[in-house]
């Protein structure tokens, strides 16, 4: 099994389970992004969510309750499921039937499961013709709730493991709007983003779930004391003390509205872990629209060493990709063997 970051594992999402009508199984550890990237593909597709968790059901509940009808046993399907003739779901727009724990659920439920996957029906109910469909679970070596998949059922799916790399979650944060300081933490400490460790006992743990809870717990205005505590309830003593300990660093970096106003002679930053820190705010800063803020940025970035102008600009160019246009990034570009067309 190939693993991907959750950028190119959601592509291949598109290509596979919507594009070409083949079920697809993602792997990864909790807290990964899998469900909320399944969601956020949903949403870009205009499709209708259906988010199934098969460790709720039991075999019966895919098939439906018995009932006489004229003499005959009927099986009455659950609404829940977007089968033939369930006017819950639409006919005229996608539907992503989202079969999240997968590997959570009971032994009978897989072998229903088998029918469904295969030949998209269970008995006499048959999927919608516009449904698509995903699956998700933890890896048996997460030790989590999960059942070994049978191996026929894993011979219907089509399967990629999903890594927790710092580039996806940064970009996504930024994109909502996420304080920088974050992205510039894991621009420095880029591991700490996945400290999920199935062999210790550690109840808090970076993913990108945690953590994006705590970009939620820094923006409050609690006490400091009790945001550290909260903090630290989400992602884990050592990446919390980490985090905030380049909090301090954060704090002492030079002046940004010095730097623009005197690119040429403000400080510079003391440090990687305040280099990166300079750079990610300098890119926030940065937009096509303010040319002569952006000639200062780049004046004050070539101070520095090139991973760092490469950083600001990076960053700059995810949030903005027009700010490439400009006569500046066509220099970046350039310079650094850049195309945003790849991005």
């Amino acid at each position: 099994m190939i693993t991907l970051k959750i950028n190119e594992a959601l592509a291949m999402v598109r290509h596979v389970a919507i594009e070409l009508n083949e079920p697809m199984m993602l792997w990864g550890p909790p807290g990964g992004g899998k469900t909320e990237g399944v969601g956020q593909i949903a949403e870009d597709c205009n499709a209708f969510l259906v988010d199934i968790r098969l460790a709720q059901y039991d075999s019966v509940d895919l098939k439906g309750y018995p009932t006489d009808e004229d003499g005959h046993l009927v099986w009455r399907p659950a609404r829940t499921l977007p089968f033939v003739g369930n006017d819950a779901f639409p006919d005229d727009r996608l539907i992503l039937l989202v079969l999240d724990e997968l590997n959570s659920a009971r032994d009978a439920v897989f072998a229903v499961a088998y029918q469904l996957l295969q030949e998209r029906r269970v008995g006499e109910h048959r999927l919608k013709p516009n449904v698509r469909v995903v699956a998700m679970g933890n890896r048996e070596s997460d030790r989590g709730v999960t059942n070994r998949m049978p191996l026929p059922l894993a011979n219907r799916l089509i399967h990629v493991e999903v890594a927790m790399d710092h580039e996806p979650w940064i970009d996504h944060h930024l994109a909502q709007g996420g304080d920088p300081i974050f992205a510039a933490f894991f621009m420095y400490r880029p591991a700490l983003v996945c400290t999920f460790d199935p062999s210790k006992p550690a109840k808090a743990f970076g993913t990108y779930r945690s953590w994006s809870k705590a970009a939620k717990l820094y923006a409050s205005t609690m006490p400091h004391h009790l945001k550290v505590a909260a903090i630290t309830g989400a992602v884990g003593d050592g990446e919390a003390a980490e985090f905030f300990g380049f909090v301090d660093i954060v704090d002492k970096m030079p002046d940004l509205d010095d730097i623009i106003k005197r690119p040429k002679k403000a400080a510079l930053p003391d440090g990687v872990g305040m280099s990166y820190a300079v750079s990610v705010s300098l890119s926030a800063r940065m937009n096509a629209g303010n040319e002569g803020a952006m000639e200062a940025i780049d004046t004050y970035l070539r101070r520095l060493a090139p991973e760092f102008h490469a950083c600001a600009w990076t960053l700059a160019a995810r949030k903005e990709p027009r700010i490439l246009a400009t006569q500046l990034g066509a220099v970046f570009c350039k310079e650094h063997n850049y195309s945003m067309t790849a991005e």
